[in-house]
């Protein structure tokens, strides 16, 4: 892990396309701001976390039965399944 120190208005580049500024420090919590391409995720990691999980539990999902509910639903897939 690289570990920097940075004053408020400092940057952090990362790559060519994303920048990391530190906005301030204020009672134990530090505020960041940053931009990056459009079509880079950013997420908090507790955010990150929830859709890994979300990810892993819609590919454990029996086809059969998401094959019934598109049916009950009336839902014409038939070009996808």
């Amino acid at each position: 892990m690289l570990v920097l120190s940075r004053k408020p208005g400092e940057e952090i580049k990362i790559g060519n396309s994303i920048t990391i500024t530190i906005i301030g420090f204020d009672r134990g919590v530090a505020r960041i701001g940053i931009q990056a391409p459009k079509d880079v995720q950013v997420h908090r990691k507790e955010i990150h976390d929830k859709i890994i999980n979300l990810n892993k539990l819609s590919a454990q999902t029996n086809i059969k039965e998401f094959k019934n509910i598109v049916k009950k639903q009336n839902l014409n897939l038939s070009n996808v399944l």
